[in-house]
């Protein structure tokens, strides 16, 4: 299979400008994690950030208090006070916080939100 130049000018094109936004969206000191001045509107990923804290705040009053780790529980803490930005490793190391990451990850999802903008990982799983 052959592919056109300008399919291959394409994809490299898309590879040079999606890193950038990916790298961009982690600075919360950025001004699009403010809200807007005029409309008091919420940037996207602080309107993310309330609804992963509303939800986790729901979730946990589904599960037995003390069922996660004091780990886990800190490093969901410190995302959120970190305005949901930047790396966090929320490591579940239990069935009951696998279970509860992936009912998350779920109900997180069904609200429009990606994988990719949760917490939940371990430091040892990364190369």
């Amino acid at each position: 299979m052959t592919h056109t130049p300008h399919r291959l000018i394409i994809a490299f094109a898309l590879f040079a400008v999606l890193p950038g936004a990916a790298i961009a969206d982690t600075d919360p000191n950025l001004k699009s994690y403010e809200a807007d001045m005029q409309t008091g509107e919420k940037s996207w990923r602080a309107q993310k950030c309330a609804v992963y804290q509303e939800t986790r705040t729901d979730m946990l009053e589904t599960i037995p208090r003390g069922a996660l780790s004091p780990e886990f529980a800190k490093a969901e803490e410190d995302y959120i006070a970190n305005g949901c930005s930047g790396r966090a490793y929320a490591c579940p190391e239990t069935k009951t916080e696998l279970k509860y990451a992936n009912q998350m990850s779920l109900a997180m999802m069904s609200h429009g939100l990606s994988g990719t903008f949760l917490p939940y990982g371990c430091k040892s799983s990364i190369q």
